[in-house]
């Protein structure tokens, strides 16, 4: 269990590498923690951190990175699943619901908004082969799908959506729920946070895709608002 110091620079980390999607050398962290600590005690700290398996060096020389520990650390420590929307976002969804257009065009316009927001994809079931697929690209755009392995990886999830989100409408969300890496069955390299919807006669779930490097305050609350106007 790290302490309450790598707790503070675990969460710069993590906070500043979705920002940037570059490596984070000690130097930088020492000027980013409000306490004031030596770089010689930063280093000290960021060793304990990787052998934690909280952060890794993709390169002898680069700084560090968060792990897919590190996000679930994050998630359950950091995330305030009570905190709104932000007031842009929040009037663009709204003036979607007062929208008088037929409801399946409606969840597909709040799938789109998602989307562009968050800079993600995003997927909607409404019965059985029938899904919408939205923002697909901005995954792909992302620093991290610049690597040709992880594209093939999910190009071939991609592929087979359809099955994997019927299967994930099985279950029951209370709340949207945050699945990340080798929770998320769409692909270990990624997140998706989904939830369940009901409009009219359609309901199904609402998913959003992306890398693990992703903002999780904004885009759960995205998720968790949209479903919300859907009812």
């Amino acid at each position: 269990m790290p302490t309450e110091r790598q707790k503070k620079l675990l969460k710069k980390i993590i906070e500043a590498f979705v920002k940037s999607a570059e490596p984070l050398s000690s130097g930088f962290l020492v000027d980013k923690i409000e306490e004031k600590i030596s770089p010689a005690t930063v280093r000290n700290e960021l060793v304990a951190l990787e052998n934690e398996g909280f952060i890794f060096q993709p390169h002898t020389s680069a700084g560090r990175v968060p792990t897919e520990k590190a996000y679930q650390f994050y998630i359950e420590n950091y995330l305030d699943k009570e905190r709104e929307l932000g007031k842009k976002e929040l009037a663009a969804l709204e003036e979607i619901k007062k929208q008088e257009v037929d409801d399946k065009i409606k969840v597909k316009n709040f799938a789109k908004a998602i989307a562009n927001f968050a800079k993600q994809g995003v997927m909607v079931t409404f019965t059985e082969c029938d899904n919408y697929y939205t923002g697909l690209a901005n995954i792909f755009s992302q620093p991290e799908f610049f690597d040709k392995e992880l594209v093939v990886n999910l190009s071939s999830v991609i592929e087979h959506l359809d099955k994997r989100l019927q299967d994930l409408g099985k279950k029951n969300f209370d709340e949207p729920e945050i699945l990340i890496g080798h929770e998320n069955p769409l692909g270990c390299d990624c997140t998706l946070i989904v939830f369940k919807y009901q409009l009219g006669k359609f309901k199904g779930i609402i998913g959003l895709l992306g890398p693990t490097r992703m903002d999780y305050q904004k885009n759960y609350a995205l998720v968790k608002e949209s479903v919300k106007l859907l009812k």
